[in-house]
């Protein structure tokens, strides 16, 4: 009868190094997925990286019709869930009464979305449950209510734009920058107004509202126009200064319609 070869140490050793190898993989694997700390006002990272921030500038000092509201959810909804886990939503409206303290009605990080959802480890019933109570639903209620507002007597874009720009959460070392510009894009304030002077770059240049451009560099900028019976100036002209201020701030400039 042949005898059964023994195992040499080059399998035992090989077998502990297999375990090994397996031990350090499962904690590799645990560190990898435990989640960042998070601030419990915001749900955003405790150590401020955030993997992205979209800001979402909406313009109401023109009435919003009820028609309108439709468009404005879904146009929210997709920037919301656009976002990777983490990423931070802000949400503000231009302030007549002080053009460069825009109000600030939203801020919070997304839960993540469904979209981004492992089916094999996560339940996206779950998940998409979350992301609608605790972020979505909100974010809806106070847009609502801001569109309600429509007591603005002015509508400071520029000084709006510098600000958001100047945020501390919104430098060049932060990733995935955007704005999200809701409004019908007339400027309107004592630095400068459509009004009175028109879409007129060259005059804007030789304003003191040049003075407080913008820096956008690599920033996404998006601009949904608000629909309006009436433009007070040709749509033409309104889009044409607007790409130019961007493009002059360094941004990354589309128009939705």
């Amino acid at each position: 009868m042949a005898r059964r070869r023994e195992r040499g140490p080059w399998f035992w050793r090989g077998m502990i190094g297999a375990m090994l190898a397996g031990v350090f993989g499962l904690f590799a694997l645990v560190a990898f997925n435990i989640p960042p700390s998070v601030m419990p006002e915001t749900a955003c990272r405790v150590d401020r990286k955030d993997p992205a921030h979209t800001v979402i500038l909406l313009d109401q000092s023109d009435p919003f019709n009820p028609n309108d509201l439709d468009w404005v959810h879904e146009f929210v909804d997709n920037e919301a869930r656009a976002l990777p886990k983490y990423g931070r939503l802000t949400v503000m409206t231009p302030n007549a009464a002080s053009p460069f303290d825009p109000k600030v009605i939203f801020v919070k990080c997304s839960p993540g979305s469904v979209a981004d959802a492992n089916p094999i480890t996560q339940n996206p019933k779950m998940i998409e449950q979350t992301w609608q109570s605790t972020f979505y639903k909100p974010l809806i209620a106070e847009i609502e209510t801001a569109l309600q507002d429509t007591r603005q007597p002015s509508s400071p874009l520029f000084e709006s734009l510098y600000t958001i720009a100047d945020r501390a959460d919104f430098q060049s070392s932060a990733e995935n920058r955007r704005v999200v510009v809701v409004s019908d894009l007339m400027q309107h304030s004592d630095g400068f107004s459509f009004y009175k002077v028109g879409a007129d770059y060259d005059a804007y240049l030789g304003s003191k509202a040049a003075e407080t451009k913008p820096h956008m560099d690599h920033v996404q900028v998006v601009a949904r126009i608000v629909p309006r019976q009436i433009y007070d100036l040709p749509l033409a002209d309104v889009k044409a200064f607007w790409r130019a201020y961007f493009t002059e701030a360094g941004a990354e400039y589309g128009s939705v319609n």
